[in-house]
């Protein structure tokens, strides 16, 4: 399905409609819906931050690995503001983090909690120092002001393969404590692919 919205193609692809109706089946269908209404908050919070530096996006996908925003790739904008687009989204996290754990203060209800935790819960992996994720996006564009492409390139790939090995460890301990729950081992996968890609940012 593709449509547009203010001049920005919008396509929402098979893959990520199925993704929803395969977590529907495996989880609680409102814990589905605060993650996706989570995560699309995240992706507002990008582009609020490449709307105030002018920096306004082509199209926006909606695929099996999440939300992509694709910019127009002949635009160059300075390491600050693309800091301030890559913090963007955790930021967004943050603020509804905060204010829903200060609602729960004055409302003790389990789904206000469940939205501040899984605001947290993106937040919180959106800024590990990994290749395509936010917080890699931003450790790169800080470590570019001081030093070479080439040598930035081969810290963040180091990095990354770090905090991926941890993530599959973390996901073996959650698979033999839990039941046989391999989220976690999905997630480190997705990373994982994700390293081979392309090595543009």
């Amino acid at each position: 399905m593709k449509f547009k919205i203010k001049g920005i193609t919008v396509e929402i692809t098979f893959l990520f409609t199925a993704l929803i109706a395969f977590l529907v089946s495996f989880q609680a269908p409102i814990n589905v819906i605060i993650t996706i209404i989570s995560s699309l908050m995240h992706e507002l919070g990008h582009l609020i931050m490449m709307c105030a530096v002018e920096n306004y996006p082509q199209s926006v996908r909606f695929e099996l690995t999440g939300i992509n925003i694709i910019r127009a790739s002949n635009l160059r904008i300075s390491i600050k503001n693309e800091l301030m687009i890559a913090l963007g989204g955790p930021f967004a996290n943050g603020i509804i983090f905060f204010a829903f754990c200060l609602v729960s203060c004055f409302y003790n209800c389990e789904t206000i909690l469940t939205i501040a935790a899984i605001n947290l819960i993106l937040m919180v992996f959106n800024l590990l120092p990994v290749k395509r994720l936010d917080g890699g996006m931003a450790l790169y564009f800080f470590l570019s002001q001081r030093l070479s492409t080439e040598r930035v390139s081969r810290i963040i790939n180091f990095v990354s393969f770090v905090f991926i090995i941890l993530i599959y460890l973390w996901g073996i301990y959650v698979f033999i404590a839990n039941s046989y729950n391999f989220s976690v081992i999905i997630i480190a996968i997705f990373l994982t692919i994700s390293m081979f890609g392309s090595n543009e940012y």
